[in-house]
């Protein structure tokens, strides 16, 4: 089963992502884009990122450059 280690917000919280450590031992992120439609609002998976991460440093470096990309914010932590 796989793990979510760590979730990190983008400063607008209008995006998310999720360091999560796969069952080989491996560690992927996925970006999540907060929506509303129809009155419902949910986390809608907006991105996999990479799947073949080794350690959960290089998992979150590549999370928050992700989370950089796609939200066009600073993100700190």
């Amino acid at each position: 089963m796989e793990l979510v280690l760590k979730e990190i917000m983008s400063p607008s919280n209008q995006y998310k992502v999720q360091i999560i450590k796969r069952r080989d031992g491996h560690y992927t992120t996925e970006v999540y884009m907060w929506q509303e439609d129809c009155g419902y609002e949910f986390w809608s998976p907006f991105k996999k990122g990479l799947s073949l991460i080794e350690t959960e440093e290089v998992a979150v470096t590549l999370a928050i450059e992700q989370l950089r990309q796609y939200s066009g914010e600073i993100i700190t932590l």
